[in-house]
């Protein structure tokens, strides 16, 4: 088989409206994730009640239990726009309307005449993330429905682009206009980037409607899981293992990265918004396209393999900034770390995660049925989620116990297990990868 050229790859339609649902998609992930543990950092939550925050999480390690109503009720009221178009459009709008609401709710200090107040903050993100994790499921569905098998990675590449983009334009926006009008102010302001998503739904094609199951509690339910195990017989483990742990350096790290930056060396909320969100997030998406071409044009396995390896090993950037400037969790430092310490860190991060989140999500892609796409990719993803949100729950109480430089040097060591488990990831039957075409 030719192997396609990035002109072939990314000059489609296609490509443009993944960019554009990534985009959507990303944004109230991005508020979840990163833009409320920055923001409950500058309200001194303590390390115990950041990390807790990742608890607001297992919506996405549950979605798929309300999987097979996305795939399979339909909209009346926004019928015209298709199965898929329907519910992403729906999900776009709630979720911005929650984001809006908890921007003028906003998180308070952490005292307990605050808790109260606190509590309708952490329901609004509650919500934001059920219907993050609910549009996930049809922008899953409808990105594999829409690509060729030959598409796959530049597909999930483009896709995680516009996730980033996302990042890039409201993370960063948020993190540097918050020292000048406030971190409500900023959201607020920046929510309007979020209808930019939501042209690229309007104006999207619906994608061919493949036949599926009779609408049955079992075929909706138990028929995507006998497939999976029909196809990796015992192996069926090792597939559920991976996904547990192929990104748990990245998940242990994600949610003590604000706290070690802004109160372990120092730097402003603004720092992390120009080279964070802004500089890292932009080589994010370089990563990205870059490991999307080369899923097209080499083994998957061996790509996971490598980008795996990266992403471990790029934690260690955070490592050596916490050991080398005293990061502690008991105190800040009286004098910040340099601004030009952090640019080469971030730099590979951000880069090695661009690289083996394309190849993930290509491989996930690669092993779903297209008959049970909905039902299957959320059942993988939701594991994945799980892993992240006990992961990100857990780590402030192991960041506060081993302290900053020894913690990092623990989420590499977490990459071990995903490598090992690559060996066992070759689906048994080629089928279960994309149609051809579409």
């Amino acid at each position: 088989m030719d192997r396609p050229s990035l002109a072939q790859l990314y000059g489609n339609r296609t490509m443009l409206v993944l960019a554009a649902l990534g985009f959507s998609g990303g944004i109230p992930n991005l508020f979840a994730t990163n833009i409320t543990p920055a923001w409950a950092t500058m309200q001194h939550w303590g390390l115990e009640l950041i990390g807790f925050l990742g608890f607001f999480q297992l919506p996405y390690a549950l979605k798929f239990l309300w999987a097979p109503i996305v795939d399979r009720v339909r909209l009346p009221f926004l019928a015209r726009l298709g199965q898929r178009r329907s519910w992403i459009l729906l999900t776009q709008v709630l979720a911005l309307a929650f984001i809006v609401a908890a921007a003028i709710v906003a998180p308070r200090a952490d005292e307990a005449a605050n808790n109260a107040h606190n509590y309708l903050f952490m329901a609004l993100l509650s919500g934001v993330v059920f219907l993050s994790a609910t549009q996930d499921i049809v922008a899953d569905a409808y990105r594999v429905e829409v690509l060729s098998r030959a598409q796959v990675g530049a597909g999930a590449g483009v896709f995680v682009s516009g996730y980033r983009i996302g990042y890039i334009v409201i993370g960063a926006g948020v993190l540097i206009a918050a020292d000048s009008i406030g971190w409500s102010a900023a959201v607020l302001c920046l929510c309007a980037l979020a209808l930019l998503g939501i042209v690229g739904t309007v104006v999207a094609r619906e994608p061919p409607q493949h036949a599926r199951p009779a609408s049955t509690v079992r075929s909706a339910l138990f028929d995507p899981f006998t497939l999976f195990a029909k196809e990796w017989g015992v192996r069926l483990l090792a597939l559920v293992a991976f996904v547990l742990v192929f990104r748990l350096p990245d998940q242990l790290a994600n949610a003590m990265t604000p706290p070690l930056l802004l109160k372990g060396l120092g730097y402003t909320p603004a720092d992390l918004g120009w080279i964070r969100q802004g500089f890292g997030f932009t080589l994010t998406i370089a990563g990205a396209l870059t490991g999307g071409w080369i899923v097209a044009r080499l083994s998957l396995i061996r790509c996971l393999l490598a980008f795996g390896a990266l992403q471990a090993l790029s934690n260690g950037g955070f490592w050596l900034l916490a050991f080398a400037f005293d990061a502690t969790t008991v105190s800040p430092p009286e004098v910040g770390a340099p601004v030009w310490a952090l640019i080469p860190v971030i730099a590979v991060e951000n880069f090695a995660g661009g690289l083996v989140t394309a190849g993930f999500v290509a491989f996930l892609m690669s092993v779903c049925n297209i008959r049970h796409v909905a039902m299957q990719y959320a059942m993988l993803t939701s594991l994945m989620a799980a892993s992240g949100a006990i992961a990100s729950s857990a780590s402030g109480v192991l960041a506060k116990q081993l302290d900053y430089p020894q913690f990092f040097a623990l989420t590499m060591a977490a990459g071990i297990p995903g490598l090992i488990l690559i060996a066992w990831m070759r689906p048994r039957n080629p089928s279960c990868a994309p149609a051809e075409s579409q």
